[in-house]
């Protein structure tokens, strides 16, 4: 029955050709024959596109349903498709061959990819029909994208190393990894894993984006790549990992996402390194803010210079065009010799690298990184000379501090004094003569307590800056301290041209100049001295400069003075002492004796002074009367006395949590301590933080105090008196302090000075008088009298036959380290110790 409708249909095909049935027939079975045993499926169309014969049973095993007219096989077909057959049938039926692949889904939803081939059917010059060869590449396809796939995959696998790769079947959630994976994560090895699984070490700052990458690649079907941080589940170490995927699809949607990880930890540790060591410069491409140029030669014009240039020198490009040496002028004097020693290796044809500092056109001062590399002709000669440079001011300021700050002054930008006697050591290992120029700018303190400090610094910066515009060639320049500075000179011919010089410099800072609306007038004293002849070693050398510098202050400033041959080193200890004060408190080199004070009448300990040591590197321990001038001096008396302050109150705190008994501690505050505010507010806080009873301190006041009292200073004691702390006077009876001043002081205590003590034992009537009367006024003002620096039984005898309260002096003991200390507040008495 189905050949006898197929052969009616095959008719059709000749209708009009007047063919016999016997050909007919033929064609028939030729056509049958052909379709029935063609290994693809063989579909025969009419001119109309009817099928007219077909292997069905082939076809209906492809699409999963009987074809029995077009409408049937049009269902399959979808999109843009259904055009292109059309469009490749009408293209047949012009006599020629076609071919075209198109993609359909079966009965089962299924996915399949077709080859199509037209053939055309003629007779008689005539296209009567068309043969339809359909081949099934579903497999093939799918092979070839698998291998596409797995192709990427090897590439990435071979350009990088460290590697891990992964697949994730998203409708499962599971996650199927390299044993490499599992390593790199720091999890352990399973079948399969939850996606949730190595998402739980990503860095929180990296964990969403992670997610939206991935959802993107499952909802949307986007390959994607991208970097992210990782946390080593097993040793917490922080990875830095380079992320790959790709989507696989099928049947016309994702249905599982591919990828590999490459470690990059050590790559962008290294960079890290890199960057803050600045030992690299950026990409032109990365890093727009870097500035490149290029020259004709070594010292030629600017064939191009970048936008990037602009910004970092702060000029015109117009102006580097017109003027080679613009960018050259900015260049801070103390870098020009290592400029010099860079063009000597361009002239061999090597690159160099240097980092130095400008002062910009916007008069900044910035550190640049600059790379500069010869490009050579076959010859080997110069064709054009190519230059990097980048701003590396922040990193030199933030991220390299610390190292920068070990050799160069934060404010001036000068080498300082470590890198100071660095140059020195180097340069005392030659024969070469130099000479040294120590400067000190006259009254200086003047600017910073009636300008203020940001003055100050301005003025320090403004000076270093005009002193490295008129330094000698080859010479060097360092900030020592404060405003001391350190010139170093080579080359001259004799000492006449260095005193020349140091004419000229005393000369030009007397030169006024505007600091922020300040016209200001400053002038320098200077001591030179030379090298080998008055010295060969560097401290021995600064020694000498400073005295020398220290007669210039003696006669009347803004001059320069030699150096003798004669060392004074009581003038270079105060020069260390002064140097090293700043540095003394952080570095817990001061420290407190205590010296007991006793009862009279019994022995009793009932109180104790608080005197400061210096513990000093070179001199050892160092007395107060030996620094506590200088430290007067330098306004870092203050400073000393809240440590003294603080530390008081933290030894009263550790005795008592001993089991000690506790006592007064006499602290000794200077006047100038009064003056300056906050010295209420810090007693305040001590108390406070280490939970002191305020009677337990006691502030010793000179009578300058007192004599030079203003109504600031007497508030602030009153408030001490209010707050609880006791008040003495010391030294009482050697300065002019009034009785009126007494009487509206009121202190507690008054001490009487040493010398007044040491005259007993002459029978000095008018010593003993001023005694006895002292011991008498402080009784009818209820005060308390202790006498000091009492050294002799008789002192002893007499002052407590005259009812003295108190007894502090080497008769009972010397001031003592804390340990000692400590043994007899266990004791609670002294005995007087008699020879």
């Amino acid at each position: 029955m189905e050949n006898e409708m197929n052969y009616h249909k095959f008719k059709q095909l000749f209708s009009d050709q007047n063919k016999s049935e016997e050909v007919n027939n033929d064609f028939f079975n030729y056509f049958t024959s052909l379709t029935n045993n063609h290994p693809n499926i063989v579909i025969v169309l009419s001119k109309f596109g009817k099928v007219l014969s077909s292997n069905s049973h082939k076809l209906h095993a492809l699409l999963g349903k009987p074809i029995l007219n077009e409408a049937d096989f049009r269902q399959f077909v979808y999109g843009d498709n259904l055009e292109l057959l059309r469009n490749t049938f009408q293209k047949t039926l012009q006599g020629h061959s076609e071919n075209c692949n198109i993609e359909i889904r079966n009965n089962l939803n299924k996915t399949l990819f077709l080859e199509l081939t037209f053939i055309p059917i003629i007779i008689d010059d005539e296209t009567i029909g068309i043969y339809l060869i359909v081949t099934d590449n579903t497999e093939r396809t799918m092979m070839k994208q698998e291998l596409i796939l797995w192709e990427n995959h090897l590439n990435y696998a071979q350009q990088i190393a460290e590697i891990g790769s992964w697949e994730y079947h998203f409708k499962e959630d599971k996650l199927i990894c390299s044993k490499n994976f599992y390593n790199m994560f720091g999890l352990d090895y399973k079948k399969y894993i939850s996606i949730d699984e190595p998402f739980k070490q990503i860095h929180p700052d990296d964990l969403n984006i992670s997610i939206q990458y991935l959802q993107k690649s499952i909802y949307e079907g986007e390959n994607y790549t991208h970097k992210v941080r990782v946390y080593h589940k097993k040793t917490n170490e922080l990875k830095y990992f380079k992320v790959h995927a790709e989507v696989f699809w099928e049947e016309g949607k994702p249905t599982k996402v591919f990828g590999i990880i490459k470690d990059e930890t050590y790559q962008t540790l290294l960079k890290k390194q890199l960057i803050e060591q600045n030992e690299g410069y950026k990409s032109i491409f990365d890093n727009l803010t870097s500035g490149i140029w290029m020259k004709e030669d070594i010292g030629g014009k600017f064939l191009f210079a970048s936008k990037g240039l602009e910004e970092i020198l702060e000029i015109p490009l117009s102006t580097l065009y017109e003027d080679s040496k613009a960018w050259h002028n900015m260049i801070q004097p103390v870098h020009l010799t290592e400029l010099e020693n860079g063009k000597k290796k361009l002239m061999r044809g090597n690159s160099f690298q240097w980092i130095y500092r400008i002062n910009s056109g916007n008069e900044n001062t910035k550190w640049l990184l600059e790379e500069v590399v010869p490009r050579l002709d076959d010859h080997g000669q110069i064709t054009n000379i190519f230059g990097l440079v980048t701003d590396i001011t922040y990193e030199i300021e933030k991220e390299h501090k610390i190292n920068y700050l070990s050799n160069y002054d934060h404010l001036t930008g000068l080498p300082n004094q470590e890198s100071l006697f660095k140059q020195l050591d180097l340069l005392c290992e030659s024969d070469d003569p130099f000479a040294i120029l120590y400067f000190d700018l006259d009254r200086f303190n003047i600017i910073n307590d009636s300008l203020g400090y940001y003055i100050g610094d301005k003025t320090l910066k403004y000076v270093a800056n005009r002193l490295e515009t008129i330094m000698p060639k080859d010479s060097y320049l360092a900030r020592l301290s404060s405003n001391d500075f350190i010139m170093i000179i080579h080359n001259f011919e004799n000492k006449k041209e260095v005193l020349q010089y140091a004419k000229m410099i005393i000369k030009k800072i007397r030169e006024p100049f505007t600091i922020e609306d300040y016209e200001l007038n400053i002038s320098t004293s200077i001591g030179i001295t030379f090298y080998p002849d008055e010295g060969k070693e560097k401290l021995t050398l600064l020694k000498n400069a400073h005295t020398a510098l220290h007669k210039a202050k003696k006669e009347g400033k803004s001059n320069f003075q030699l150096s003798s041959d004669e060392g004074d080193i009581s003038n270079y200890k105060k020069y260390a002492l002064d140097r090293d004060m700043r540095k003394a408190i952080s570095n817990e080199e001061f420290e407190l004796h205590f010296q007991p004070q006793v009862e009279t009448r019994n022995g009793s300990l009932c109180g104790a002074e608080a005197l400061i040591r210096w513990n000093h590197k070179e001199w050892g321990l160092v007395s107060p009367g030996e620094f506590i001038p200088l430290a007067e001096e330098n306004h870092m008396i203050n400073g000393i006395t809240d440590w003294v302050i603080e530390k008081v109150c933290q030894l009263l705190k550790e005795w008592k949590e001993k089991g000690l008994p506790i006592i007064p501690i006499a602290i000794n505050i200077p006047p100038i301590r009064f003056m300056k505010k906050g010295l209420l507010q810090h007693v305040k806080l001590q108390l406070e933080k280490y939970g002191i009873d305020p009677f337990y301190l006691e502030f010793e006041i000179t009578e300058d105090t007192l004599l030079n009292i203003e109504s600031s200073v007497y508030l602030t004691i009153q408030s001490l008196k209010d707050l609880g702390i006791r008040i003495a006077v010391d030294d009482f009876g050697t300065g002019y302090a009034s009785l009126a001043s007494i009487r509206k002081f009121k202190p507690n205590k008054i001490k009487i000075d040493k010398i007044f003590i040491d005259n007993i034992n002459n029978e000095d009537k008018v010593d003993n008088g001023i005694i006895c009367a002292t011991l008498h006024l402080a009784k009818s003002l209820e005060m308390n009298v202790v006498a000091e620096g009492v050294e002799e039984i008789e002192q002893l005898k007499f002052l407590k036959k005259n009812d003295c309260d108190v007894i502090q002096g080497y008769l009972f003991s010397k001031p003592l380290k804390k340990e000692l200390f400590e043994n007899i507040l266990k004791a609670g008495y002294i005995s007087p110790q008699v020879s």
